[in-house]
């Protein structure tokens, strides 16, 4: 059941070296772009973290919450505004195609598997469209530990497997304050909206 967001002082360790960590990186001024390469080695540490998977173990499937996608939501930095979520999708479920809007985040695979299809714009359109045409640019399987990174604007769709599938993910800001579009690529339709719903959960 969701609670109250967890702070630094009462996180599991793992978590609370990751977060002083990336609060690290934008303490040094650095670009973007690097914040979030650097970032990666980080979640990639604390995704081998034992406590973290066994706590895991108890979060409840997030995928949809009163028809709309739902994220469970452990912690907001106050000063630079990322985010840790989860995303626990049941077997065989699969995500519209869609962009997470200006945001950078970091998907890392605790439990389960996917496949993550990119997409890209060939309409040279603006970047919050009504419509877009999109082509295929491949696919990939993602595995526990695989960090997918995904920068702002890009376009993808993620498969679930058979199994349960657990993602940790970071955000550099909190889904509901940026607009995200979904696409429809046969149509040519697009819509927008707020992100997955947030759902306060204790990570401790």
């Amino acid at each position: 059941m969701a609670t109250q967001m967890s702070t630094t002082t009462d996180m599991l360790p793992a978590a609370e070296t990751f977060i002083a960590r990336v609060r690290d990186l934008f303490g040094q001024g650095l670009e973007e772009r690097e914040i979030w390469r650097q970032a990666c080695d980080y979640l990639r540490d604390l995704l081998a973290d034992g406590d973290l998977k066994r706590h895991a173990e108890s979060w409840p499937d997030s995928l949809a919450v009163e028809g709309k996608p739902g994220n469970l939501l452990f912690y907001e930095d106050p000063d630079y505004g990322f985010v840790l979520n989860a995303l626990i999708k049941a077997p065989n479920l699969q995500t519209s195609v869609h962009d997470h809007g200006k945001s950078w985040t970091l998907y890392g695979v605790l439990e389960g598997g996917e496949s993550v299809t990119r997409f890209e714009r060939t309409d040279g359109g603006p970047q919050v469209p009504e419509t877009a045409t999109l082509k295929e640019a491949g696919s990939h399987d993602v595995v526990p530990g695989y960090i997918d990174f995904v920068p702002p604007w890009e376009i993808h769709q993620e498969t679930n497997t058979d199994q349960r599938t657990i993602g940790f993910i970071v955000r550099s800001q909190r889904s509901g304050t940026f607009v995200q579009n979904r696409f429809d690529p046969e149509s040519g339709a697009v819509d927008q909206y707020d992100g997955p719903v947030q759902m306060p959960y204790e990570l401790s």
